[in-house]
Parts: C-alpha cells; structure tokens; sequence
C-alpha cells in the first residue's frame, strides 16, 4: 500500500518543470556540516529598522521560543529517560523489536551513539499510531573517547575483553567503534570492583586497526582492553596458555579532552580512564540525537519511517538518505511518509533523500496544523533532479511548516497540485545554496483540467528568509496555476533580486504578494512584484 502511495506521489510530481534550466550545478558536500547556528544574525537589526507598527519581516520575527532548524536551544525536547523505566534502543533489531509491540501513548528513545541501519528494511519501518520516536539532539551529552591502535596477523574472529569499574546503572553502558565503522553498544557488569567484561566475537581482516571506546556517562571506569583469537580464553583466569592478540592499557590511549587518567593501585598499570569532573571551562559536546539511516540504493519505493496512524511523533534524530547528490537515479528514497493526520516531526536532521525529506499525502480537509506539523528541522542535500523535496504535500494534503532550516534542496517545499493540496509556510530560512534543475524554493505544482489550470487549494507563505541571491533560476516561490483558493505571500524576505521573486505559470490570479523585502539590503515592496510566464 505505502509502495503505490510513494508510486502516485512521485507521478504527480516528476512532471518536467516548467521553467526553464538556467543552470545546471551538481553542488553537494561530500560530507555535511551537522552543526546549526544561524546564518543571519547581523541581519536582524536591518529588519528591525524595517519594522512598521506590528509589522515583522523574515525568519528573524520566529515567536516560538527555540531557534530555527532546531538543535541547541531547543525546547520541546522529550525528557531525558530512565533506563530502568524507558524504551531504549540502539540497533535495529532493537528498533524493529520495539515498533512491533508499541503501543498509543508510548516513547521509544533513540540512543544518542546509535546508527540504526534499515537498508535491508526498503519497505520502511512503521510506527504505530500514538507513538513516538525520540532522541536528544541538541542536548549536552558527557561523551569522551580513548583510540587504541593495535594489530592483528591474520583475518579472523577475534573476541574482546574489557576490565572495568561500572558502578550504577546509567554508567553500565561503554560504546565501540572499529576504524570508526559502525558503532555497538557494550552492556558492561555494574559493580563497584574491578572486574572482566565479554564484548563478545567480531571478524577482523589481518593488519592495523583502531579501536575507539566512547563514554557517556560519568562513574565507568576502564582500566585495560584485551583482543584474543582464542574463545576459551578468561583474562580472570589462572594458568591461562591462549594467545593474546592486544593487550592495552586504558590511559596508554589518544583520549580527548573531557578524559583524564586517575592513579589507582588496584589497576593493572598503576591507573585508570574516566571522564573528568572539571572540563577546564570547555562544554560538552552537542548530541546529533541518534542515527537512522538507509546506505546504498535499495529497489522499489525505498522509504524509512511510515506514520501507521494518526500522532505519530519523529522527534530530535538524524535521519540519513543514501544519496546527497543531484543525479537522477532508479530509485529514490523518502525519509518519512505519512498518510494519516496529526503528524509531527520536530528538531530532526533530515538528509540524502532524493525523492523527499517528508511526504504528507491526503491529510486535507482540516486545518494545516492537523494536517501535519513540521516545525524546527534542520533539512538539506534533498536535491534529486526531477524530485529532491524538503517537505511535500499530494494527493489533498496540508502542512503546517514551521521555522525549519532547508539548504541543498531542490525544491525546500511542494505540493502536487490536486485540489485540497496546501500548507501553510512561516519562519523558515531557506539558506543559500540551490543548485539542482529549476530549484525554486517553494513551489506548488498545477492539474490541468477543463476549467484551467489549477495549484492547489490554500497557500500561505509568510515570515520565511529566502537567502539564495541566485542564479536566476533559483528564485523564491513558483505558482504554477491557480489556486482555488488563493496564494497569500507577505512579510518575507528575498535576498533575491535578478528577476521578481514570485512566478505563476498556467493561469493568472489568486496569488497576492503584499508587503515583502527584496533584496539583501531589504527594500519594502508594497505590492508585488510577479512574473507571470
């Protein structure tokens, strides 16, 4: 069912663009920059001085109490949880395992070290109506690290050990990178003594390699790692005969600035690891909120998380698409699909969907909040040609899109065009980078039918930045019909300035663009300007 929606949806939108390609850039980074800040904070006192009565202008009026694109400062974040209490999850069977027996009302927390892998899962995992799908970006996490190189002759299974100090429950879990690929969670045995830990089998190719423990949680201990081929083998053991691989001292390591060795006699070299109390003045480092990702191309209709009823929350992760490029390929992926009402996706990083970051489809007939609620994401490098939408709405959907960052999009919102399409756009900053086949920021596709051309229903663009200043084709809003109800643009502000800043095409009526700044100087338009083509 959800593969004919993504099938329609994408009909309805991969329709060649009416406007012409002035440029053809491939653009994308080779690896994105999650870290936000705000890109336009000297320019507030410019729109201040254009403030006339109550009127406010752009992004930078944003009233709702946390930033735009989410992350530090956000403040709808979902509590911290107990893991005594609280569904957690770090790996895929865990995620899987956990929507399978979710019910209405329950919170499943993503953990901030996770890379949750669904490429085998092209059909999406689905969440049930009510739940909700959590993590902490944004927040302060105590994280440290330690990198330990060792070697190994020959290609094999090799089994880790670790000795430790786990004294509580929150401090029981120590997180493990191999060359940095993939990350696993170690349970470690809480006690207050020293004592051995199994991390268990994992195949390694003969030659260098290096090994990275993560920390948290302040109280864990570590005072030596060993990697043995022999699976008999019991560190705690006397009279012990198998080889040992790699045998390191805790402290002997490349640890980062919140580590510190402690003296202590009772460890083996004299000392152990831990994080310190006294950062020296330095913050601990933000949480990118848990990663769920899709890897290489994947057939059919590939999608990540399906909404399976109405309120379903997708809140402070980081969602990854295969492919951050503007190149077509066979198969393009959606990060989040919905066909029911009271969506909501807030302080999420959302990236690499060619296809679309979201999808809403057929939530009408309510207003645009119901209809779904996107407010406060961090959404980029969603730029297929053809597709490569930051949020889109088919089939008689509406949106409430609210103070989210969009770059590298092709298009940061659309809609099919079907009667009933709409959404309502405010305090979002589209940054400055479009670089894909007609990348106008947001768009509203036309239906042809007997009586004309139609754009959808209801319109409203307000409050947002547009920062991009070109090239020529990258301009802000495209109408490309007649709304049955109207377009309603005002109060925004448009760096650019090559051409008007709104388009219609296919009819002519039902958009009023009133009281907007054009320019990055900021002049007043009172009325206008539209290009009609």
């Amino acid at each position: 069912m959800v593969l004919v929606a993504l099938i329609l949806l994408y009909a309805a939108l991969v329709t060649p663009a009416a406007i012409e390609t002035l440029s053809r850039g491939q653009g994308g980074a080779d690896s994105p920059d999650s870290a936000f800040s705000s890109p336009f904070a000297d320019r507030r006192d410019m729109a201040a001085a254009h403030a006339d009565g109550d009127q406010a202008f752009g992004a930078e009026s944003n009233p709702t109490g946390s930033p735009v694109g989410g992350g530090e400062g956000y403040r709808e974040r979902v509590a911290t949880p107990d893991p005594e209490e609280d569904i957690i999850v770090a790996t895929t069977d865990e995620l899987l395992s956990a929507l399978s027996s979710a019910k209405d009302g329950d919170v499943i927390h993503i953990d901030e070290m996770a890379r949750i892998d669904l490429t085998d899962t092209p059909g999406g995992a689905t969440i049930p109506g009510g739940v909700t799908l959590a993590g902490n970006r944004g927040g302060r996490s105590t994280t440290g690290s330690a990198v330990y190189p060792f070697e190994v002759e020959e290609p094999d299974e090799y089994f880790f050990w670790v000795r430790a100090s786990a004294p509580g429950e929150k401090s029981s879990p120590v997180w493990v990178s191999i060359d940095g690929e993939g990350t696993w969670r170690w349970d470690l045995e809480t006690g207050s003594d020293w004592h051995w830990n199994d991390g268990g089998a994992h195949y390694l190719s003969g030659g260098r390699h290096n090994l990275t423990l993560h920390w948290r949680e302040d109280g864990l201990k570590v005072d030596e790692i060993l990697i043995t081929g022999d699976a008999d083998y019991l560190p705690d053991a006397a009279g012990q005969t198998g080889e040992v691989q790699a045998r390191m001292e805790a402290e002997s390591g490349e640890i980062s600035s919140l580590m510190k060795a402690n003296p202590d006699a009772a460890a083996s070299g004299g000392a152990y690891l831990s994080l310190t109390d006294d950062p020296d003045g330095e913050e601990y480092p933000l949480s990118p909120g848990g990663t769920i990702f899709q890897g290489a191309e994947v057939s059919g209709g590939p999608v990540a998380l399906i909404a399976g009823g109405e309120y379903v929350r997708i809140t402070g992760i980081r969602l990854e698409g295969p492919d951050m490029t503007t190149r077509r390929i066979r198969h393009p992926g959606l990060g989040i699909y919905s066909a029911y009402r009271n969506l909501e996706v807030d302080n999420c990083e959302i990236l690499g969907w060619s296809g679309a970051a979201i999808g809403i489809a057929g939530t009408g007939g309510s207003d645009m909040k119901t209809g779904g609620y996107i407010h406060h994401n961090d959404i980029h490098h969603c730029q297929m040609k053809g597709l490569g939408y930051g949020v889109v709405v088919s089939g008689g959907a509406v949106s409430l899109i609210e103070a989210n960052y969009f770059d590298y999009c092709r298009h940061a919102i659309a809609g099919s065009g079907v009667a009933g399409d709409g959404y309502e756009a405010r305090y979002n900053i589209c940054g400055p980078n479009w670089v894909s086949t007609s990348p106008h920021n947001f768009d509203m596709h036309g239906i042809t039918s007997d009586s004309g051309t139609i754009a959808g229903d209801t319109i409203r663009i307000h409050h947002n930045t547009f920062m991009a200043t070109g090239p020529m084709n990258a301009f802000p809003v495209a109408i490309r019909g007649v709304p049955r109800d109207g377009a309603y643009i005002n109060h925004n502000w448009f760096y650019y300035d090559l051409a008007p800043p709104v388009r219609q095409t296919g009819g002519e009526g039902n958009v009023f663009v009133t009281d907007n700044l054009i320019g990055q100087n900021g002049e007043l338009s009172a009325s206008g300007p539209i290009e009609y083509y």
